[in-house]
């Protein structure tokens, strides 16, 4: 993986972080300058108050926080590129967390909304952006990549695919100056064009750009004459498609293939998600809204089936049910729970 500095943004102590980790599953909501809250699976938070120091040459925070009781909680917070190893994606944190009892903890920290309310208005907001156009110096860069390099912006929070890497990061807006933090994403080498498009599309989100929307087209123009136009993707849907599930999260905090030889599919219609769990035959009810998705309880067939598949049933329409949001990009459905965790993937198999 990468990281990229694009801007002197300190995402570590500027910005709300939500931190997390896996065995045991924990997290740290941290809201500057003076709160963080502890959580554990099952168990009550614990607030902590204090004050953090910045190392600005290590791009690392020390924050110091004491509870109500008195108990004593240290995090490092580093500006970094950091996998969850649970999912594809990058975060631009890594968190080191000092507890009270003596354990030790990593994991990484997202930030929730690093742009704030009135962000959540501007144009940009919201869609998936593809590239359509490269104007500037590395204009000859731009080929019309395969699969499309695109971006989009959510409520503090940028994302998206340059030609050969995903990226994710943060950014605020001013007007219309948008200002990217550290991005950070996979770090995979591809050959030309891919590459020189990545080169160039980064380049051109380098300090603070310009946006403008003038009806379906986004523009970003960079102080070095760079611009990047983009068009809407086209929206997302669930219908129309076989889906295969490539993985599914088994409720120990893990996200697992499914087994060998057996196959898990999902079709949805009318209301209504049907497909087979590697055993039986399921169906269900779903409704969306947006990116929100909201499914009934499942009724399935009854055959029997060996042990290992009937756990993995068990366990798949656990995650199908536990899914709240849904994305499509570049042909992969993604659903994630309320707790941020992946819930499944899945890809098309077939269109109908």
């Amino acid at each position: 993986m990468w990281a990229l500095a694009v801007s002197p943004v300190a995402a570590a102590s500027e910005a709300p972080l939500i931190c997390f980790g896996n065995e045991p599953s924990w997290r740290v909501d941290r809201s500057p300058p003076d709160t963080a809250r502890v959580s554990f699976l099952g168990e009550e938070a614990t607030s902590y108050r204090g004050a953090g120091v910045r190392n600005e040459p290590l791009r690392e925070e020390m924050w110091r926080g004491t509870s109500d009781a008195g108990s004593v909680l240290v995090l490092f917070l580093r500006d970094a590129a950091c996998s969850d190893n649970m999912s594809d994606v990058t975060h631009p944190v890594i968190a080191r967390v000092s507890l009270p009892d003596g354990r030790f903890l990593v994991g990484c920290c997202r930030v929730p909304s690093a742009a704030g309310p009135a962000a959540a208005a501007t144009p940009i907001e919201g869609t998936s952006w593809r590239l359509a156009g490269l104007a500037g110096p590395d204009a000859d860069a731009f080929s019309g990549s395969s699969p499309a390099a695109f971006v989009r912006f959510q409520e503090g929070r940028v994302s998206g695919f340059s030609g050969c890497n995903n990226f994710t990061g943060s950014y605020t807006v001013a007007g219309d100056r948008l200002t990217l933090g550290r991005l950070a994403g996979t770090m995979m080498a591809c050959p030309d064009p891919a590459m020189a498009l990545e080169r160039a599309f980064h380049a051109a989100l380098a300090g603070t750009v310009r946006y403008s929307v003038r009806g379906e087209e986004l523009t970003l123009t960079g102080d070095s004459g760079a611009m990047l136009k983009f068009t809407p993707e086209p929206p997302p849907r669930l219908e129309g498609a076989v889906w295969e599930v490539t993985g599914f999260n088994n409720a120990r905090h893990a996200v697992v293939s499914p087994a060998a030889g057996s196959r898990i599919t999902l079709s949805f219609a009318e209301g209504t998600v049907s497909g087979d769990t590697g055993c039986n035959a399921f169906r269900a009810s779903y409704r969306t809204d947006g990116s929100s998705i909201r499914f009934g309880p499942a009724a399935t067939t009854r055959k029997a089936c060996a042990e290992a598949l009937m756990t993995q049933e068990r366990a798949f329409l656990a995650a199908l049910e536990s899914a709240l949001t849904w994305r499509v990009e570049r042909g992969v459905l993604d659903m994630h729970r309320a707790d941020g965790e992946r819930a499944l993937t899945a890809s098309i198999k077939e269109r109908r």
